[in-house]
């Protein structure tokens, strides 16, 4: 089951919404096959693991499915995972957790042993449902997964004084940012960061897909000439506003990027007005199936999603390397000061170049 779960991962980014889940057919302890949820799509995981045992010219008759996740047992687009394994004969399927997703859950298990197959059950569950926390936030919530991600210095700043050499984080952070950005199927920033930066928001590791691209612009200041309207071709744009009409709308549409009206938010941050609803733009993500959102910034968004408790993980980049000082002009938002708030344990470090990064899981999986 290790090595399912390890299987697994392969599929990050690719395979979303669908669930990231790895199989392996073994027989007396020997592993015979494997295969992993390759591409949204793409065969399962089940099916590529038997695909796998007959490119081989393995008999998995009588042998043991290790798979990460309950096999689905409903025609989607491809046929229910149950059939595959019940017609090769396996004789016994040990999952880590059933299937949260109410078409298949409990119900693929139901079939095999209709069908006279043995079923093991919760087998490194905890580890699975780290491993899908995503994926069943959104089949049992409705929601994406919420990523805060920022880089500060380490007194705080987001921003340093305008000039060359004006990145806080290390180029190894920067391209770790870019694989992150190939991990979750949207992005979000506010209309701060637009005007000020003009950002892209792609990704530009050379792996993985596109994130749908976001901006909290409850007055449809983004201009439509800037760099993320002119590429919304490319990688889609919503504009997420208070109101979806008017010749602004109009020529944002024009330019390629979507309006999208929402509700006001029911009460300010702080002493600010809080723009649009952000429950109200999650729940409109969860039925366009997005199962992962990262939230990057500036500080003004970074505080909403954390004051209305909607966020479900931080990554934070502190950066020892930049220059530190404080400044009443700059942006600021300190993750010592997020963790005093909100009462938070000791995060997870690692190191990313020169800098550290910090990881906070708010939502138990």
């Amino acid at each position: 089951m290790s090595k399912a779960l390890e299987l697994a991962e392969a599929g990050r980014g690719l395979v979303e919404p669908n669930p990231m889940v790895g199989a392996v057919i073994a027989r007396d302890g020997v592993e015979l096959a494997r295969g992993w949820h390759r591409l949204f799509g793409g065969q399962h995981a089940e099916v590529e693991a038997i695909l796998d045992a007959r490119a081989k010219g393995v008999n998995i008759r009588g042998s043991t499915l290790y798979v990460s996740l309950e096999p689905c047992c409903h025609q989607g687009k491809t046929p229910p995972c149950t059939e595959a394994v019940i017609a090769a004969g396996i004789a016994r399927v040990v999952t880590a957790m059933r299937d949260p997703d109410p078409r298949v859950s409990g119900g693929g298990l139901a079939s095999l042993r209709r069908a006279g197959v043995e079923v093991v059950e919760d087998v490194l569950r905890p580890q699975a449902r780290r491993l899908l926390a995503a994926y069943c936030k959104l089949r049992t919530a409705g929601r994406p997964w919420v990523v805060c991600k920022w880089a500060q210095t380490l007194t705080g700043q987001l921003a340093l004084p305008p000039g060359p050499g004006r990145w806080i984080s290390s180029q190894e952070s920067r391209d770790y940012v870019h694989q992150l950005r190939g991990w979750h199927q949207a992005v979000c920033v506010g209309i701060g960061t637009v005007l000020a930066d003009d950002p892209l928001l792609t990704n530009r590791s050379g792996k993985g897909r596109q994130p749908l691209r976001i901006v909290l612009d409850s007055f449809l200041q983004t201009p439509p000439d800037c760099r993320l309207v002119r590429t919304a071709g490319e990688s889609p744009v919503i504009l997420a506003a208070l109101n979806d009409g008017g010749e602004r709308a109009d020529r944002l549409r024009q330019a390629g990027a979507e309006v999208l009206r929402l509700p006001p938010a029911r009460g300010p941050v702080g002493d600010r007005p809080s723009g649009v609803d952000l429950g109200a733009l999650l729940d409109e993500l969860g039925r366009r199936e997005i199962t992962r959102l990262m939230v990057e910034g500036g500080a003004r968004v970074l505080d909403s999603f954390i004051h209305f408790r909607l966020v479900d993980e931080l990554l934070v980049f502190v950066c020892p390397s930049a220059p530190q000082g404080e400044s009443a002009d700059l942006p600021r938002f300190d993750i010592a000061e997020v963790e005093r708030a909100l009462g938070l344990p000791p995060p997870t470090r690692r190191l990313s170049g020169p800098d550290s990064l910090l990881r906070h899981v708010l939502t138990n999986p």
